[in-house]
């Protein structure tokens, strides 16, 4: 049984949420981003050559706040929503052709309970 008051149970919590803050500040870098990793709001910016930003509200250039290119954003996200699409297109066509083949089963299935051939 673990004691909480163990500074060894401390620090392994420590490290715990610094992993996982780490992991979200790695996979904040994709897509558009709703919630900056340090919990603040994003807002978008325009810089002075007029190219916008997806920007968190307090952001300071440390690494651990989100600032990125308006138009790389939304071709990550296109680029997810084809992949989704096109794995939602080859799932649909399996079910057509899984589909067709049941009824002909069931065509098959009638005619031998009704004698027919």
């Amino acid at each position: 049984m673990t004691d909480m008051a163990d500074p060894y149970y401390a620090e392994m919590k420590q490290h715990k949420r610094d992993a996982d803050w780490l992991y979200a500040c790695a996979y904040a870098n994709y897509y558009i981003p709703k919630k900056c990793t340090c919990g603040g709001a994003i807002v978008v910016e325009t810089d002075d050559r007029g190219r916008n930003y997806y920007v968190c509200k307090v952001f300071e250039d440390d690494g651990l706040h989100i600032r990125h290119d308006f138009l790389a954003e939304i071709e990550e996200e296109l680029d997810m929503l084809k992949s989704q699409y096109g794995e939602e297109v080859s799932l649909r066509r399996k079910l057509h052709i899984e589909l067709d083949q049941m009824r002909k089963e069931i065509e098959e299935l009638k005619k031998l309970i009704s004698g027919d051939r």
